[in-house]
């Protein structure tokens, strides 16, 4: 069955929504996304994925599309044309067709893509016994800060950790400091201190990582937003990673070795929970 995508004001199938070759999101990654989880049709935090959006887009100097005042409509409309129970959306805006090369000066009307589909959530073993990661070679670029459609840097370090049998792969900045997954934020526990890379060290101003943090004050557990060193990941009591999608991800193996007793830790549990219960609150 065709899924159905909006498009520019429209709701199209999958077959009738192309991009246009010469579309600067296809030809530079110019442009911005938002990928959300979908919980019984309903969604956690949209407001702040579209803030986001238009932050990146701010960055861009992409004149935001209107219709991205209407992102909650068009999402509840493909849950239901779609039958999406539970599953994935994405939000792409890019800065649309323009002369060819880098400046784009004529690119004045931005396409706006929005896709929601079933998928299943990640797998309940990741949660219960943690992943496996391993820090990338590749190293995160400049722009890293926002939600761009160049995400290279993402691919190439995802693609390295499956080569070594990693679920996936610890990058560092320019600076040579811990920043982030691939597709994740990251959090350590040391000396019972949740620790986490700050939004200065080319980091992803992750929703997730947001509410987590929220709950960490809310839990009285003590929290430093900081550089972080990677020699630092290996005396880790715990480390976690934080997405929409994979929510509070445990990461219990780093580069061939057991992270403290290669379990889930207390800290990592309790934020688990409090976030279920946070998304089943305030999920719309």
């Amino acid at each position: 069955m065709s899924m159905i995508l909006f498009r520019n004001g429209q709701f199209v199938p999958e077959q009738e929504a192309g991009v246009s070759p010469l579309d600067r999101g296809f030809l530079y990654g110019d442009g911005v996304f938002e990928t959300l989880r979908c919980y019984e049709g309903k969604f956690f935090r949209l407001a702040r994925h579209v803030e986001r959006t238009r932050a990146g887009l701010a960055r861009l100097s992409i004149a935001p599309p209107a219709w991205l005042d209407d992102a909650a409509d068009i999402l509840r409309e493909l849950v239901t044309r779609n039958a999406v129970a539970g599953g994935v959306a994405r939000i792409v805006v890019t800065r649309g067709v323009g002369e060819f090369g880098l400046l784009g000066k004529q690119a004045t009307e931005p396409l706006m893509l929005v896709a929601c589909w079933n998928q299943p959530p990640p797998a309940a073993a990741r949660y219960e016994r943690g992943i496996n990661c391993m820090i990338a070679q590749q190293r995160l670029m400049a722009t890293a800060g926002i939600k761009s459609l160049n995400y290279l840097p993402q691919v190439l370090a995802r693609r390295e950790a499956d080569a070594a049998g990693a679920d996936d792969g610890l990058m560092l900045n320019s600076h040579g400091h811990v920043a982030e997954a691939t597709a994740a934020n990251i959090f350590l526990v040391l000396r019972r201190e949740l620790v986490t890379p700050s939004l200065e060290g080319e980091v992803l101003p992750g929703i997730t990582r947001a509410a987590v943090l929220e709950l960490a004050h809310a839990e009285k557990v003590p929290v430093v937003e900081r550089v972080v060193h990677a020699t630092e990941l290996v005396h880790a009591e715990e480390i976690f990673l934080t997405s929409s999608v994979g929510e509070i991800t445990p990461v219990t193996r780093l580069s061939g070795h057991w992270v403290k007793v290669g379990q889930p830790g207390p800290i990592t549990r309790d934020l688990m929970r409090a976030y279920a219960a946070l998304v089943k609150r305030d999920a719309k």
